[in-house]
């Protein structure tokens, strides 16, 4: 299959490759680790919210090390977002408060795929699952266990995305997969970028390591 190229690879010695949104609670808590938090919030409402300024081309992987510290809500990682008729999400459309129907809901103005890890309720109980769903919509496209389930404690996280193809996989033990059957009216969501939505009662999530490579063998779209 060939070796996978770097894309993208972030040290965290500060935050200008992120766009923020939401209560923009992030910060830099120690050289190489950014930090979301969110307090006081439920899910469904405003969250924290991080956006790579980079765009991504169709057929890449995402990794990152994840270590939850608290968990009263979950974590969510987007890929492939971007306006319905390509706009760039930070550039080119108007600004979001935070709120999830702002990026998920069926009158959203972006195209995505999102997959949650750490997935826990609001008063703390882990939910056992792990869910990837189509955006607008929030259309459930994949289901698993959740296997980011212990709080304090780091996880290697890897997220492909080539086409309808999406995979999560957990320290290397594959997570929940689905192949889009590309049965809604709506275009399969392609390239764009990458973040993150911290969301809950409750958490603190530091995330390091993080990189984007291109697949091998994977789809070259444009970016």
């Amino acid at each position: 299959m060939g070796q996978e190229e770097v894309l993208f690879q972030e040290p965290f010695t500060n935050l200008d490759h992120w766009h923020l949104e939401g209560s923009k609670t992030v910060s830099i808590s120690e050289p190489g680790t950014m930090r979301l938090e969110c307090t006081g919030s439920q899910q469904g409402s405003v969250g924290c919210h991080a956006f790579c300024r980079e765009n991504f081309a169709d057929g890449i992987a995402v990794e990152y090390d994840l270590l939850v510290r608290e968990s009263n809500g979950l974590v969510i990682t987007f890929v492939a977002m971007r306006g319905l008729n390509g706009e760039d999400m930070i550039q080119n459309l108007p600004a979001r408060e935070g709120v999830f129907r702002d990026y998920v809901g069926e009158d959203a103005l972006l195209r995505s795929y999102h997959t949650s890890v750490s997935r826990y309720n609001d008063r703390g109980e882990h939910t056992g699952v792990s869910n990837w769903r189509r955006n607008p919509g929030l259309h459930l496209v994949g289901q698993g266990e959740d296997l980011c389930e212990e709080i304090g404690r780091r996880y290697a996280i890897r997220i492909e995305k080539d086409g309808g193809r999406c995979a999560q996989f957990v320290d290397g033990k594959a997570g929940p997969a689905f192949t889009d059957p590309d049965e809604l009216p709506d275009e399969i969501p392609s390239s764009g970028k990458v973040g993150f939505r911290a969301i809950g009662s409750r958490v603190i999530a530091d995330v390091s390591n993080f990189r984007v490579l291109r697949l091998a063998g994977g789809t070259a779209g444009e970016g």
